[in-house]
C-alpha cells in the first residue's frame, strides 16, 4: 500500500472525532440544484395545444350561451366526471393561459378573446383571435419571433435552442416543442401563407344547375383549403379515382355549408401510426360522414371506431345494397350519378342531413352504442388500478 493511501483525509478524521464526542455530524456540502430541471416550478406555457384548449370556451358557449358557468358543470360538459380531475384542471389552466377564459371564484367565464374564437362575426375575426391567443403565451411569441416564419427544425437543434435561448427547462422542452409545433399547424390551417386568389375559390357555391365547367373529372389538383370552423366533420370514404373529385367538389363544400370543417384521412397523415391518427380525428369530430359505396373495408373499419366513440354518422352510397341492412334505419343518402342534377341535390342533402344529425344525434348512432360508457374512462380507471 502506498504512503498516500495510508493517510486519512482531514475531513474524515474530523467526523470520527465528532462522533466520539457524541456530537451529531451533518453533511456541510451544499446541494447544487440542476438549473435544467423545473421540478416543483409552475409551468410557464400551456400543457395543451390551442386546439384542445378551445374545448373549454366552446362548451361555455354551447352549453350556457356564453355565460359564466360553475366549474363542476363545466367539467361535466367537457366530458369529465370530477372537477378535480387533473386532466380537466390542465385543460382549464391551458385555456386560461391562452386568454380564452377567466376564472372567478367557483365559476369560469369567456373573455373577449374567447368570444372572438368560438362566436366570431366573421372568419377573419376568428383567425385573428386564434393568433392573438397563441401569442398570449410569451414563450410561444418569443420563439415565433426568433424563427421569423422560417422552417422549424425537427431535431435536437430546436430543443437545444429552446433551452439555451429561451430557458425552457430540459425536462419540459419536449412538451414545449410538441405544443408549439401543433399550434403552428393549427393556425396555418386558418391562415395559410402564399395562397393564390384562384386557390381561395375552390369552395365556390354550386348553382342550381350543373354548368359544363362544374361537371366533375377524375383529375384532382391538390389545393389548400382555408379553415373556417372549429367543429370538424371527419369523412370516411374510398380514395382515388372519382371519389377524390366528389370529395373536393361536393362533399367538402356541403360540409362547410352545414357549419363544419371537412377532414379526410389523406389530408392529415404524418409519421406515426395511421390508426392512431384516424382515431384521434374521430374523437375530435363533432359529426362524421361515410360513403359506403363499394363496401370499402377501410371505411367500414373506421365506421366501427366511430360508433364505438358514440359519434353521429351520416351515410351516403351510390347503391342501397352497399349499406348493411342493420344500418339502413339511420340517416342514409342514396345518390345516382345517372340522374340529372345529382351533384347539387347530393350536396344539399348532405348539408341538411348533417345539420339534423347535430340536432338529434341519437338518430345517427346505432341503438346499442348509445349506452356505452364514454371512451377514455375505462382506460383511465385501468391506469389507476395499476398504480
Amino acid at each position: 500500500m502506498s504512503e498516500e493511501a495510508e493517510v486519512e483525509p482531514k475531513a474524515t478524521k474530523g467526523k470520527r472525532a465528532a462522533k466520539k464526542r457524541g456530537k451529531k455530524v451533518t453533511n456541510t456540502k451544499r446541494k447544487v440544484s440542476d438549473p435544467s430541471s423545473a421540478k416543483g416550478k409552475p409551468w410557464t406555457f400551456p400543457k395543451n395545444s390551442l386546439e384542445d384548449a378551445i374545448r373549454i370556451p366552446k362548451e361555455i358557449e354551447e352549453k350556457n350561451a356564453g355565460n359564466a358557468i360553475p366549474v363542476a358543470e363545466l367539467a361535466t360538459a367537457v366530458g369529465f366526471r370530477l372537477a378535480n380531475d387533473w386532466r380537466f384542471l390542465d385543460l382549464l389552466r391551458s385555456s386560461d393561459q391562452y386568454g380564452l377564459v377567466e376564472r372567478t371564484g367557483g365559476t369560469v367565464s369567456l373573455t373577449k378573446l374567447g368570444q372572438d374564437v368560438v362566436a366570431p362575426s366573421s372568419p377573419s375575426q376568428r383567425s385573428d383571435a386564434l393568433i392573438s391567443a397563441f401569442r398570449k403565451v410569451k414563450d410561444f411569441e418569443a420563439v415565433e419571433k426568433f424563427y421569423g416564419g422560417k422552417r422549424i427544425p425537427e431535431d435536437e437543434f430546436f430543443l437545444n435552442t429552446l433551452t439555451r435561448e429561451f430557458n425552457i427547462p430540459r425536462d419540459r422542452v419536449d412538451a414545449f416543442a410538441k405544443t408549439f409545433v401543433d399550434n403552428l399547424k393549427f393556425l396555418r390551417a386558418f391562415n395559410p401563407s402564399n395562397v393564390s386568389e384562384a386557390q381561395r375559390l375552390t369552395d365556390e357555391t354550386l348553382s342550381g344547375t350543373t354548368p359544363a365547367d362544374k361537371i366533375p373529372t377524375s383529375a384532382v389538383p391538390r389545393e389548400p383549403r382555408i379553415r373556417e370552423f372549429l367543429d370538424t366533420c371527419f369523412v370516411m370514404m374510398p380514395f382515388g379515382s372519382w371519389f377524390d373529385r366528389y370529395y373536393q367538389d361536393i362533399y367538402a363544400p356541403a360540409i362547410k355549408e352545414a357549419g363544419f370543417e371537412p377532414v379526410r384521412a389523406d389530408e392529415l397523415f404524418t409519421t406515426g401510426s395511421v390508426v392512431e391518427q384516424i382515431w384521434e380525428q374521430i374523437q375530435k369530430a363533432k359529426v362524421l360522414l361515410a360513403d359506403l359505396s363499394g363496401k370499402n373495408a377501410n371505411v367500414f373499419y373506421e365506421l366501427g371506431l366511430a360508433h364505438a366513440a358514440k359519434k353521429p354518422v351520416v351515410f351516403t352510397s351510390a347503391l342501397v345494397e352497399d349499406v348493411p341492412f342493420d344500418l339502413r334505419h339511420l340517416r342514409v343518402i342514396i345518390y345516382d350519378i345517372r340522374e340529372p342534377e345529382w351533384a347539387p341535390r347530393l350536396r344539399k342533402s348532405i348539408s341538411d342531413y348533417l345539420r339534423n344529425a347535430m340536432k338529434e344525434p341519437d338518430k345517427s348512432i346505432p341503438h346499442p352504442f348509445r349506452f356505452l360508457e364514454d371512451v377514455g374512462e375505462a382506460p383511465a380507471r385501468l391506469g389507476r388500478r395499476g398504480q
